[in-house]
């Protein structure tokens, strides 16, 4: 039986919010998510302006392909829907709002999925089971990427 889940936690960036959101376009997700982060566009000329609403873009890393779809570009975030063909289906929004110091801002983000199958369900499993310890880890990333 297919499962649905919503996940969500926060972390802080010592980042201004515009910096903190453009973290968060396909783009910007390059500085710090790692090679297994290589979108490639749909539509070549798509990354000049990769977080318009309707960019079409896929991923492939060791869970697996996903393709992405932008639906909304905020001042203070993105939501995308992501599909992984057998395994889930859902959207993740970050959204990021200033912090005390305007030189921090404190990012959530929202994972809202659904299984497609046995490997869907054990994906959400694991997301649920170890989401605090996935947004630890894009929070160190994110402060390496920023260090160098």
């Amino acid at each position: 039986m297919n499962r649905p889940a919503i996940s969500e936690g926060q972390f802080t960036v010592p980042l201004r919010l515009a910096s903190a959101v453009s973290l968060f376009t396909p783009e910007g997700e390059r500085r710090w998510a790692g090679s297994s982060w290589d979108p490639v566009y749909a539509v070549p000329d798509a990354a000049a302006d990769d977080s318009a609403p309707g960019t079409i873009f896929t991923t492939d890393s060791d869970e697996g392909a996903a393709i992405w779809i932008v639906l909304e570009r905020r001042n203070d975030g993105m939501s995308y829907a992501r599909v992984a063909p057998g395994r889930i289906a859902g959207t993740v929004n970050v959204a990021c709002r200033p912090e005390a110091s305007p030189d921090e801002t404190r990012v959530t983000v929202r994972y809202d999925v659904t299984s497609l199958g046995p490997d869907g369900v054990a994906f959400v499993e694991q997301l649920e089971a170890g989401y605090d310890g996935f947004l630890d880890e894009w929070r160190r990333e994110i402060l390496g990427a920023l260090a160098d």
